[in-house]
């Protein structure tokens, strides 16, 4: 790969870098006529997180479509600006996905903007960031992906870098007497078939952080900012969704408190996939015992979705809420011509208390909503369902109050399984 180094009044070196991704192929025609794709599509606006996962923030703004051949499908999304602790703000996001028949083929698109951005400090600012990618498939069976990014008034170390960079563009994030302590990666691009799956994803902005020596940012933290990704998949009769987990803390800014534990997803063409785990606690919130994820997915003789989130030993606020055993389980399924999706909730609590609340026990009915003193709204066996999807989350926790490291406002899932069949 050839790069071109080009000096930028001595504290920064540019290396604008060719594309890092091998030339499109062509790609043999497929009969008939009639394009039949599956779809993916995503788009956020910030994702950050440390390698030790320390600090995790976002995605902020995500929007998705996923698992399913339908076209007129679209997601928007949109988030206030994010203030992220030592790494700097991300202005407010909006989003969007949609998959559509074009006058040549079907069509899936997405799109990120971030209204404004400063980093590290100030050494990297930023007006608006676009990002956009789009793939298609023509009605040859040929493939054509685009990717876009515009970044306004971006300027590294205070020195102003063009808006509209060449795909892959490297810079060196050199600091005086630190030296190189990263890389920041403009306008990154990529297509790649793999598969018979064609991707195209673009990246407006990528901070790598290599080195320590920037106050208060660990060697290891990842900045993703204006992310678009584009997905045509083989098409199927249909498609499968789901997901489970133990615990999740959100708080009230949209950081990641806990990320979610024992995590399993469905797989969209079927099959299985478990996770497991010995033991979590919840910023100081919780406590949970042994858990696993365990996941399903056939297409015949019916398409079905399958997803167990088990537990044991939970205790909130030193037994303030306690239960021996959650069992979230969801399923959803669907004959494959097509009809009506049939979704199913077989959830359990044993031995489920709250203290001060006799009242309250395993058999307690779906979507009841108290208030818990010393803790805030608790919803218990919350369930929630569309035509195509039911999801259940066991308990949720809206706090009232800061408790342990987590603030006011922030919100606790614990035992949650989803389930989906699509088109």
């Amino acid at each position: 790969m050839k790069r071109t180094v080009v000096a930028l009044i001595g504290a920064l070196s540019l290396i604008v870098a060719g594309s890092l991704t091998p030339s499109q192929a062509a790609v043999p025609s497929i009969t008939p006529a009639q394009v039949s794709t599956g779809f993916v599509g995503i788009a956020y606006g910030s994702y950050i997180f440390n390698s030790d996962k320390s600090l995790t923030s976002g995605p902020t703004a995500y929007s998705g479509v996923s698992c399913t051949a339908a076209t007129g499908q679209t997601r928007t999304n949109s988030a206030a600006a994010v203030k992220v602790p030592a790494v700097g703000n991300v202005g407010a996001v909006t989003t969007s996905v949609k998959s559509l028949l074009s006058t040549t083929g079907k069509r899936i698109d997405a799109r990120s903007t971030v209204a404004s951005t400063n980093l590290l400090g100030g050494l990297i600012t930023a007006g608006a960031i676009t990002s956009d990618s789009s793939a298609e498939k023509g009605a040859s069976g040929a493939f054509v992906g685009t990717n876009k990014s515009i970044i306004t008034s971006l300027k590294v170390l205070g020195l102003p870098v063009s808006a509209s960079a060449a795909p892959n563009t490297i810079i060196d994030l050199k600091l005086p007497v630190l030296g190189s302590v990263g890389k920041i990666t403009l306008n990154g691009q990529s297509k790649q078939l793999i598969d018979g799956n064609y991707v195209v994803s673009t990246t407006a902005l990528r901070v790598q952080v290599l080195k320590a020596g920037i106050v208060g940012v660990k060697a290891g933290t990842d900045i993703n900012l204006g992310v678009s990704i584009a997905k045509l998949t083989p098409p199927q009769k249909g498609y499968l969704a789901g997901t489970g987990f133990t615990t999740q803390a959100t708080l009230l800014t949209g950081l990641i408190g806990s990320g979610p534990t024992a995590l399993a997803t469905v797989k969209c063409g079927g099959g299985t996939t478990a996770a497991n785990l010995a033991g979590v606690t919840v910023s100081g919130l919780a406590s949970v015992g042994a858990s696993s994820t365990k996941t399903s997915g056939v297409l015949t003789p019916a398409l079905k979705s399958s997803v167990t989130n088990n537990l044991v030993g939970l205790n909130v606020l030193n037994g303030l809420i306690r239960a021996d055993a959650i069992k979230a389980e969801t399923s959803a399924s669907r004959s494959p011509e097509g009809g009506k999706v049939t979704l199913t909730d077989t959830s359990t609590f044993a031995n489920l208390r709250i203290a001060g609340l006799p009242a309250i026990n395993a058999s307690v009915a779906p979507n009841t909503v108290i208030q818990v003193p010393g803790l805030g709204q608790v919803t218990l066996h919350k369930v929630s369902k569309s035509t195509t999807t039911i999801t259940v989350t066991m308990i949720e926790i809206v706090l009232k109050q800061a408790v342990g490291t987590l603030p006011l406002g922030s919100k606790i899932l614990i035992g949650y399984s989803s389930s989906s069949v699509r088109s």
